[in-house]
């Protein structure tokens, strides 16, 4: 099993609390005590087996929190948010949809505290801690793993709760990846060389060649020198390997593969820091960072559909200062007829889609039309670099197809409105007619004309039946309209998956 290791770095509380009345376990589940007689050491009594475990420092209490966490769901959370069952007295709550996010409940005020990050736990030690003293205090049981401080923790990793925990030495970077794919939150956590970062980091990005025999297309040649990965360096094979993995749990191949790690690249943070002036990534720095620019995020999707196996290329819009992966695809339903087809990176878009707009220092947004997800009229100059032959991505189809049926859906909104504008002028010509009829009716009745006033009445009935009709078909025509624009909105959300 593997473990994150982290050095210890030793504290001290300054103590002004209240002594613990009694040292019976059944009376502090649940409580922080700190011990008052020796140097403050904390520890956390277990509701679970009543026994005392030590929390050390404030990265060793995150730890050692997290670890004796009781998962929940966002409904029961919130559920208790509102009004906190007693069963939940002194246990840590951790959100399995939430990233993992702990919480301590007080067994005293059935309040949540936060368990974020060390720093947290440390202050909710120092502002929840109850004072105890030695004699009382070795009254309860040691919990086995606790019975001297240690000088490595382990924090487990939020990876879709599959991957086990992992160890990290001084050199090493642990990086969270989050994403989403067909609407479901996916996690990933890969550990990075601060060494080799850094060796990247100081490999100049400028090309070099010799006079005699300069680079076909220079800025072809640039982009080649950024895709490289340096001899030895494996990472991006491992990750890919590791998003296989995490994929074939959920039967993801084929096509619907490169879509999900496409979507893993899409949801990597957009880097606002970076300015027209600042130097690319290599592939490395991107994935070390968990963020990029168009550009570098871009470098990114190529590397990965090569190694996937599939024809790439970039295309580069100069005018707009933007950049975009593509992929090999069918050429009659490809971008421009280029046999490849586009994907954004700086924000979740199905392969093959366009952004209308592109802002510098920023994700690109979506369209408010379905049917401008494949105009290309947002862009004008477009070059290719990196141009290289693969299998096709043929889910274009697909999506081609998703997108008909959003379109599809929108016209039978169109069409239930125009049906409801009509029917309600009918109704209110239906309305008018009888007010009138109703009018006449009691001006035949206050004059004692009976005759009159009888042989009104027949059609007065006839035209309320049509009336009533026409109301029935108009709950019919606004109930199928409502639920026209739910599964529109339902479509389309899940389009973007927002």
């Amino acid at each position: 099993m593997k473990k994150i290791i982290i050095p210890i770095s030793i504290f001290f509380l300054a103590l002004s609390f209240y002594f613990a009345p009694s040292a019976q376990a059944a009376d502090l589940r649940g409580r922080i005590l700190l011990q008052v007689q020796s140097h403050g050491e904390a520890w956390y009594i277990n509701p679970g087996d009543a026994k005392r475990y030590y929390l050390g420092t404030a990265t060793q209490a995150y730890s050692v929190m997290r670890q004796l966490g009781l998962g929940i769901s966002n409904k029961d959370f919130y559920a208790a948010a509102v009004k906190m069952p007693s069963r939940l007295a002194g246990k840590i709550l951790i959100k399995v949809e939430d990233s993992g996010r702990a919480y301590y409940v007080d067994p005293l005020n059935l309040k949540m505290y936060y368990l974020g990050k060390p720093a947290d736990a440390y202050e909710v030690m120092r502002s929840r801690g109850l004072g105890i003293t030695n004699a009382n205090l070795n009254l309860i049981a040691i919990a086995p793993s606790s019975a001297r401080p240690i000088a490595t923790i382990t924090v487990p990793v939020n990876t879709n709760n599959t991957n086990p925990p992992v160890v990290l030495n001084a050199d090493q970077k642990l990086t969270h990846f989050t994403w989403k794919y067909n609407s479901k939150d996916y996690y990933l956590d890969e550990i990075f060389s601060n060494a080799t970062y850094n060796s990247y980091v100081n490999t100049p990005k400028s090309l070099s060649y010799s006079s005699n025999n300069p680079p076909a297309n220079m800025r072809d040649a640039f982009y080649a020198m950024l895709i490289a990965q340096k001899s030895g360096d494996n990472t991006l094979p491992n990750v890919i390997n590791d998003l296989k993995s995490l994929a074939a749990k959920d039967s993801i191949s084929g096509d619907k593969l490169v879509d999900f790690i496409m979507a893993f690249v899409q949801y990597i943070p957009y880097d606002t820091s970076k300015t027209n002036t600042s130097q690319p990534n290599f592939i490395y720095e991107t994935l070390y960072k968990n963020s990029g620019i168009c550009s570098d995020k871009t470098f990114l999707s190529v590397a990965i559909l090569r190694d996937l196996g599939y024809g790439a290329a970039i295309f580069d819009y100069p005018d707009q200062k933007h950049s975009a992966a593509a992929v090999e695809c069918p050429n009659d339903k490809s971008t421009y007829g280029s046999g490849y087809c586009y994907i954004e990176t700086t924000n979740y878009f199905p392969i093959g889609t366009l952004p209308q707009v592109v802002s510098s220092n920023s994700s690109a947004s979506h369209p408010t039309q379905i049917e401008d997800v494949f105009k290309t009229g947002g862009f004008t100059t477009l070059e290719k670099y990196q141009m290289t032959g693969g299998a096709t991505y043929n889910g274009i189809t697909d999506t081609m197809n998703r997108a008909a049926a959003i379109t599809s859906m929108r016209n039978n909104i169109l069409s239930s409105q125009i049906a409801l504008t009509t029917i309600k002028a009918d109704i209110d010509t239906a309305s008018a007619d009888l007010a009138t009829m109703q009018a006449q009716m009691q001006a035949y009745r206050d004059a004692g004309n009976s005759t009159a006033y009888n042989a009104l009445v027949p059609q007065y009935n006839a035209k309320v039946a049509i009336y009533n009709a026409k109301v029935a078909d108009q709950k019919l025509k606004i109930d199928l309209y409502n639920g026209f624009v739910n599964d529109y909105n339902k479509a389309l959300s899940g389009f973007f998956q927002k």
